[in-house]
């Protein structure tokens, strides 16, 4: 997601060096990849928006962990189960991230880059024709992100760059909407996934288009936790806790394509998408310091 971002400030950075050469302020600066230079030293900020939808995610383990009158225990799904799960019920998730960005060029085409923002995150399991488990974050969620990036001209206008990106979520509070009618007492959310990208661009004026192939592979975990009244052996009104901790993983091939616009030597904006898994879209402003 981040990675496409991230490659196309890189690449961006390669061709400004052409197009604006004959300027001191922008042939000296040089974010990850916009179309400013991309000397060693160079640092940029970035603002962006970020919206992923995520599917074909499968069950890697599940286990319930049970907390009742009469003592504790706990029960981890056999494989034949989790196969029954990912041969019946889909899983998916979709976030809508607003984050900015921080990037450095530690030498000459080699940049890294990190950024913080906050992610609403929307998860769904036990997907069928009839019902899903759905959990949502009631608050926003915390993302972290870190990239490495290197880009290299190829001609005086066409530049190839490949990346490397983490990227990780953590949820406060999630808000639950399950199959069952038991009370739900909490529930947490954590992601995190890894890309690798490779892209070209082609500079033509103030203009950088760019297209690339990336491959993910994604992971959440979730915690559901239920309460459910019961009775004891004296008669009286006790309570038993079911706690739902759930593991899935997904990987996919996707292509990327955007524009990046310079609007001076030191800001540009920017737009891309990436197709078919991940679904992404994101926009963003990039300045170079």
């Amino acid at each position: 997601m981040i990675v496409m971002l991230l490659s196309l400030q890189h690449l961006s950075a390669q061709s400004m060096v052409t197009v604006v050469k004959t300027s001191p302020a922008a042939a000296g600066t040089s974010p990850d990849f916009s179309m400013s230079a991309h000397k060693k030293g160079a640092f940029f900020l970035a603002p962006f928006y970020e919206f992923t939808h995520f599917t074909g995610l499968e069950m890697v383990s599940h286990t319930n962990y049970y907390k009742t009158w009469e003592g504790e225990s706990s029960f981890e799904f056999p494989e034949e189960d989790i196969t029954e799960y990912n041969d019946n019920f889909d899983t998916e998730y979709q976030n809508s991230m607003t984050a900015i960005k921080a990037g450095y060029q530690i030498r000459d085409g080699l940049g890294i880059s990190g950024y913080v923002g906050v992610n609403h995150f929307n998860f769904k399991s036990w997907i069928n024709d009839e019902s899903s488990h759905i959990l949502s974050t009631d608050y926003p969620a915390l993302t972290l992100g870190l990239a490495v990036n290197y880009q290299k001209d190829l001609t005086e206008k066409l530049t190839g760059m490949a990346m490397l990106t983490y990227n990780y979520c953590t949820t406060g509070s999630v808000v639950a909407n399950t199959n069952s009618d038991e009370e739900v007492i909490s529930s947490s959310l954590n992601s995190m996934y890894w890309e690798a990208n490779l892209a070209i661009a082609y500079r033509y004026k103030n203009f950088l288009p760019f297209a690339g192939l990336g491959f993910t592979q994604q992971f959440v975990h979730s915690v559901t936790e239920e309460q459910i009244p019961d009775t004891n052996e004296a008669g009286e009104e006790v309570y038993n806790n079911i706690e739902f901790d759930s593991r899935f993983s997904g990987t996919s091939f996707y292509g990327f394509a955007g524009l990046e616009y310079l609007i001076n030597g030191q800001m540009s904006i920017y737009a891309r998408s990436s197709f078919m898994n991940p679904l992404r879209a994101n926009i963003g402003l990039r300045i170079v310091l």
